[in-house]
């Protein structure tokens, strides 16, 4: 692929920073953009993590097991789905500042896997609140984060007594007046598998309340 340049996150002055531990929400941390000078090295076939360890050599930042992003608010939002001291979730925000430059930020951490399992899929909404989708273990939800840090929740995974439920959730997304919530639920990932996937529609005035 010709033109275009592929680039890593690190923390300013903190080489090799580690967001996985030990964070604080709240604090900006200073970042930049490192460049990754071979984006498909032949390394890869053999090791899929090359990529990765090439920018981190050069001081890029440590997450674990980025998924969900969402840009909004002149800012990105994402999740480290297994992050924070609990290994149960991080959700990050990251300001640009310049072209190259930008405020990295903890919004939330969870503190047990009950107020929030492995989230994944976020949008944000009218007021300034997350939709998070979890893919967690056990009961799935979609959970809400309120402008104020306070986690609630939205829906709960259906529970299938004549067929497997549904696993993890995904997709979430607003209609252009915010009045109704989109979601999906995967089903069987593997081909023999029979948990049935669906989108839904879930209708209401999202204007109201802390999200």
């Amino acid at each position: 692929m010709d033109g275009g340049r592929v680039q890593i996150l690190a923390v300013r002055d903190q080489p090799r920073y580690n967001t996985v531990r030990d964070q604080k929400v709240g604090v900006r941390l200073a970042a930049n953009w490192v460049d990754i000078e071979n984006a498909d090295p032949a390394e890869v076939e053999e090791d899929p993590s090359f990529v990765f360890r090439s920018g981190h050599d050069r001081g890029a930042a440590l997450f674990q097991r980025l998924e969900g992003c969402f840009w909004a608010d002149d800012c990105a939002y994402f999740d480290s789905t297994s992050g924070g001291n609990a290994s149960a979730g991080q959700i990050w925000q990251y300001r640009p500042t310049s072209r190259n430059q930008g405020e990295l930020a903890l919004i939330f951490e969870s503190p047990s896997r009950d107020v929030l399992d492995s989230p994944d899929n976020i949008c944000t909404t009218k007021n300034g609140g997350l939709i998070i989708c979890e893919d967690g273990a056990g009961d799935e939800f979609i959970r809400g984060l309120t402008g104020e840090g306070e986690m609630v929740d939205i829906v709960k995974s259906p529970v299938m007594e004549s067929m497997p439920a549904p696993t993890e959730f995904a997709g979430c997304c607003f209609s252009p007046d915010y009045s109704v919530l989109f979601f999906n639920q995967q089903g069987a990932t593997r081909s023999y598998g029979t948990a049935r996937g669906g989108t839904y529609a879930l209708v209401g005035d999202f204007s109201m309340g802390g999200l």
